[in-house]
């Protein structure tokens, strides 16, 4: 594995560790919820406000599942 950031403040995502990326996740969380929210309420299609709010949370989910799970595996190793 590359030399990845675990502390200190890094702002580019990939050069994260998986820990911090999950933890950046986390925080992101309530924002994504409240644009989902603003999108669903806003927008003028019936793609625009059920579909790409559910791809997105979709996403995020599987993101953080994976970015949660290769932590642990990296812990264990």
């Amino acid at each position: 594995m590359s030399k990845k950031v675990d502390k200190g403040s890094e702002s580019i995502y990939w050069n994260l560790s998986y820990r911090r990326r999950f933890i950046r996740d986390l925080w992101m969380w309530p924002w994504a919820i409240i644009l989902m929210g603003f999108i669903f309420w806003i927008g003028d299609s019936i793609f625009m406000n059920r579909v790409v709010p559910v791809i997105g949370l979709v996403i995020g989910l599987f993101q953080s599942i994976y970015d949660y799970s290769k932590w642990k595996k990296g812990e264990q190793s």
